[in-house]
């Protein structure tokens, strides 16, 4: 080996190798070590602040450093640094006693959800379609927001008496069976309701807004890939008309090949 291989740094460009000189500090050269520790040391500190901002984006009400800490297995001394550098970037804010996301990260957020939901629309509607004129009940497409449920799309029969949805655009999640299915499906099973166990194990959200024979709501979940679930397929209609023979199979078999189309999407998924 020359003396420039043991003494510089090698850049290779297309499979060729470029003899780039050696790596100084003020004139004097780091050794590879140094180099190495310092390369690992910046990756790891970008890892550190993803892992405390994803901590951070899975709560929706403010979470503390000692939260923090015990969630995301860091020392409180590493996460109170990276949480005043966070701070500094607008990344996180102070809210009361805790911490959550700043607006930098959900002004990006916003941009990342805006098309996130218009692919899911765009691949979806024709399942959604292909449902309504099956059940011609009112039928929807949505995501959860926080503790809200928004509906992405919304088809129902122009008829005067008809049942109509409970809203469109973005309801409590708790109202509504969709709302509550993907309540079921949060990623942290252990805290849910006794209610919400009952409707995961299930596979599906049952409503009823009135009394018999009053309007009622029914969804399934629509997965991207095992265990992430990203949306919900629900129907809207009397407690009569849920309850025909075939109508849930119907929903069922919807969210299925939903769940078909979206992996073989991938790609326009988070």
């Amino acid at each position: 080996m020359s003396l420039a291989h043991r003494c510089g740094h090698v850049i290779t460009f297309g499979g060729e190798e470029e003899f780039a000189g050696p790596i100084t500090n003020g004139g004097e050269v780091v050794s590879t070590a140094v180099q190495t520790a310092r390369r690992t040391g910046s990756a790891g500190a970008i890892g550190r602040a993803m892992t405390v901002l994803n901590c951070l984006g899975r709560r929706a009400a403010p979470t503390s450093l000692a939260e923090i800490s015990r969630r995301t297995g860091l020392p409180k001394s590493t996460v109170h640094r990276l949480l005043g550098t966070l701070e500094g970037q607008g990344a996180v804010r102070r809210a009361g006693a805790g911490y959550v996301l700043g607006e930098a990260i959900r002004r990006l957020s916003d941009g990342v959800e805006t098309a996130h939901r218009d692919a899911l629309r765009h691949l979806l509607m024709p399942h959604i379609a292909e449902l309504y004129e099956a059940t011609r009940l009112p039928t929807s497409l949505a995501v959860l927001d926080g503790h809200s449920v928004v509906r992405l799309v919304t088809l129902y029969p122009r008829t005067p008496g008809g049942p109509v949805p409970h809203g469109t655009g973005r309801v409590p999640a708790d109202r509504t069976a969709l709302g509550r299915l993907l309540l079921a499906y949060r990623p942290e099973p252990a805290a849910l309701e006794p209610e919400l166990v009952s409707i995961r194990r299930a596979g599906i959200a049952f409503l009823g807004r009135e009394p018999a024979g009053g309007l009622a709501e029914m969804a399934v979940p629509v997965a991207a890939w095992p265990d992430r679930e990203v949306a919900a397929i629900g129907l809207t209609g009397r407690s009569g008309e849920l309850a025909r023979t075939g109508v849930e199979r119907l929903l069922r078999r919807t969210a299925l090949e939903a769940r078909l189309t979206l992996r073989r999407h991938r790609a326009v998924l988070p």
